[in-house]
C-alpha cells in the first residue's frame, strides 16, 4: 500500500478547499478532489466553520449548496467546545493574519487526535501550522 493510501485510512479532517474543489468544476484542484475524496477510507471529520466557509466560497449557489449538503451528510461534523475557544483564538492570534476561523477549528480538532491528517488545498498555510496534512502537492508531516 502506498504511503498516501495508508494515511487516508486514519481520521481525516476535511478543510473547505477539497469540498469546494470537488463541487466547482472550474476549481484548479477539481480533478484532485474528485479522485481523492472517494478514496478516503478512514473516519472523515470536519466542523461547522468549515461547512460555513465552503458554502460562502460556493457563493451560496443553490446547486452547489445541494452538492455540499451531499458531501457533508457523509462527514462527521464535530463541534468546537466552549472550553476550546481560547485554544482556537490563541491559534488565530499566533498565525494572524494567515489563519481563518475554519483553520483554527481544524487545528483544534487535530489537537484532539494526534494521528489525524488534514485534507486541504491550502499547502502554504497548512505548512506553517505544523500538522500532518495532505494536499494536491502531496503528503506533509509535522516539521
Amino acid at each position: 500500500m502506498k504511503p498516501f493510501e495508508s494515511a487516508l485510512r486514519r481520521a481525516v479532517l476535511i478543510d473547505a478547499g477539497p469540498l469546494v474543489a470537488a463541487i466547482d468544476a472550474g476549481d484548479t484542484h477539481h480533478a484532485w478532489a474528485r479522485s481523492t475524496l472517494p478514496r478516503l477510507a478512514g473516519r472523515m471529520v470536519t466542523c461547522e466553520a468549515v461547512a460555513a466557509e465552503a458554502a460562502h466560497l460556493l457563493d451560496n449557489d443553490p446547486v452547489a449548496i445541494a452538492a455540499l449538503h451531499g458531501f457533508l451528510r457523509r462527514i462527521e461534523i464535530v463541534p468546537i467546545l466552549r472550553d476550546e475557544l481560547d485554544a482556537v483564538f490563541g491559534r488565530l492570534k499566533r498565525f494572524a493574519p494567515r489563519m481563518d476561523l475554519a483553520d483554527g477549528c481544524l487545528l483544534t480538532l487535530a489537537a484532539r487526535d494526534p494521528d489525524a491528517l488534514v485534507l486541504t488545498t491550502d499547502t502554504r498555510d497548512f505548512s506553517a501550522y505544523r500538522v500532518p496534512f495532505a494536499s494536491p502537492e502531496g503528503m506533509f508531516a509535522e516539521t
